[in-house]
């Protein structure tokens, strides 16, 4: 039986390896760590934020080798603690030079339930292709009900940005939704 599987697996890697469906740059890719790291050259976001409102964050990054792959967010919650890392993927064209914003839905879980003065702290980089990550930028955030976001400043202000993408969490109130395993649990199963 072991050595029927370990000749399947070989076959099938053997196949792989010579399968004209992968082109090479996906080969390459897989294999080739390195390169020049991406660098985070701007960024800004409101310190403040109403319940159930779109967090905006603006973002101004490049790479010399155009192989900038995702964006990495990690929240951090005054009280819960981390986040499991979200990943954004950053698309074809802006792998090079982007300048845009990545949005938060601040509804999203127990959003419109959280405490007033919620806490949180967003931590963004950028991964390339070749495993190198940025410089990491940290926002503060404060959940007020009626707060209003403030305007970005220059180059953000300026024209139609990109919009990058949604940052995937959902917000977990403590009091609440404070353990982690019935949160994750009951999403799970719903």
């Amino acid at each position: 039986m072991k050595r029927t599987a370990a000749i399947v697996l070989t076959g099938a890697l053997v196949s792989l390896s010579f399968n004209p469906g992968y082109p090479k740059s996906l080969a390459e890719w897989l294999v080739k760590p390195g390169g020049s790291p991406p660098v985070i050259t701007g960024s800004y976001a409101s310190e403040k934020l109403s319940h159930g409102d779109i967090w905006r964050i603006y973002l101004e990054a490049n790479d010399p080798d155009g192989d900038m792959l995702r964006f990495v967010c990690a929240f951090d919650q005054v009280g819960y603690g981390p986040y499991s890392s979200a990943y954004v993927p950053i698309k074809k064209r802006s792998r090079a030079k982007l300048m845009g914003y990545l949005h938060f839905h601040s509804i999203a879980g127990a959003g419109l339930r959280m405490p007033e003065w919620t806490q949180l702290r967003l931590t963004v980089y950028v991964r390339d292709k070749g495993g190198n990550n940025s410089n990491k930028v940290a926002f503060p955030l404060l959940l007020s009900r009626g707060a209003r976001q403030e305007s970005p400043p220059a180059p953000f202000d300026s024209g139609p940005l990109e919009r990058l993408g949604a940052i995937p969490v959902r917000l977990v109130n403590p009091e609440e939704d404070g353990d982690r395993e019935r949160f994750f649990f009951r999403d799970l199963f719903d």
